[in-house]
């Protein structure tokens, strides 16, 4: 009994295990026939509003009206990419880049964003350091952290990229974003 009892326990973990796996797979499955689903008249209207505009003057082809329905409709098909991309993960492309130069990309990107919220974006003193990982993956996963930490502040406010070694002997790099916000209440903090 005290063989089996271990055993029975772990089997009961692994099903349960199983189990949930089956329902992520069913609910991606599910995501990306919706997102396809929309994709399809999205793509019917983009197409209907570029005849439009061909067939309009080219005075009017370019009125405020016909450029927000296109940026909306671009944001719309990014949005089920990113719904597509959660739905079937990619296998990350990894290379080697240096560090500083996913802080610069990510700081070109989110700059003029910021300073419209008198936020500024600067880098902190950091290490030279090189990183192996999916560019596009880690950039997303930077800008993530500098919207909601520009959520955080609000307005007038500072972040800070910066790059930091984290031990010599196994070359482990931490990309940190830092900002003056308010921060997580402790009623929420774990």
């Amino acid at each position: 009994r005290g063989m089996i009892k271990p055993l029975r326990h772990q089997l009961t973990a692994s099903q349960a295990i199983i189990l949930r796996q089956e329902k992520l797979a069913s609910l991606g499955v599910l995501a990306a026939g919706v997102a396809h689903e929309i994709r399809n008249p999205l793509t019917a209207i983009k197409f209907r509003l570029f005849s439009l505009k061909k067939a309009l003057p080219a005075a009017e082809a370019n009125n405020e009206d016909a450029v927000m329905i296109g940026n909306e409709i671009s944001r719309l098909e990014r949005i089920v990419q990113d719904f597509l991309r959660f739905a079937r993960p990619s296998e990350p492309e990894l290379t080697t880049i240096p560090a500083q130069r996913v802080l610069q990309e990510v700081c070109d990107l989110l700059k003029p964003q910021l300073e419209k919220s008198a936020i500024q974006l600067k880098f902190g003193p950091g290490a030279a350091a090189w990183l192996k990982a999916d560019m596009a993956q880690i950039k997303q996963v930077l800008i993530n952290l500098v919207r909601n930490a520009a959520e955080s502040i609000g307005q007038n406010g500072v972040i800070t990229l910066s790059v930091r070694l984290e031990g010599r002997r196994d070359g482990m790099v931490a990309l940190e974003v830092t900002d003056d916000g308010k921060g997580i209440p402790h009623d929420v903090q774990l």
